[in-house]
């Protein structure tokens, strides 16, 4: 069972590079390219940060340290950290995302 969140893990962790890929590096080329605007995805950063946190978690413990309380449909205390770890992530991404681009001109 263990080997099936691992693999879970991993998954995770490649949409998390297709998301970022589609919704970060895309419109980072092009402005890099100087067009004329920008579109970039906003909300991507949190899947993106969704993904990257439970895809890492998955991964490296394989669900040893169960993130929910299935009986009282309540998060454990890792279950917590991780989500204050999403929160970080993804605030950070969409924060670092649109300094970036406000450093290039972009509005």
């Amino acid at each position: 069972m263990e080997a099936k969140y691992r693999l879970g893990g991993v998954l995770c962790l490649l949409l998390a590079g297709a998301i970022a890929w589609q919704g970060i590096w895309l419109p980072l080329q092009q402005a890099n390219l100087g067009a004329e605007s920008i579109t970039w995805m906003p909300r991507a950063t949190v899947v993106i940060g969704l993904c990257l946190v439970f895809g890492a978690y998955f991964l490296t413990t394989g669900n040893r340290y169960p993130y929910r309380n299935v009986a009282q449909q309540t998060l454990t205390p890792v279950g917590w950290v991780l989500c204050a770890a999403i929160g970080i992530v993804a605030l950070a991404g969409f924060f670092g995302m649109d300094m970036l681009l406000r450093s290039m001109g972009y509005e």
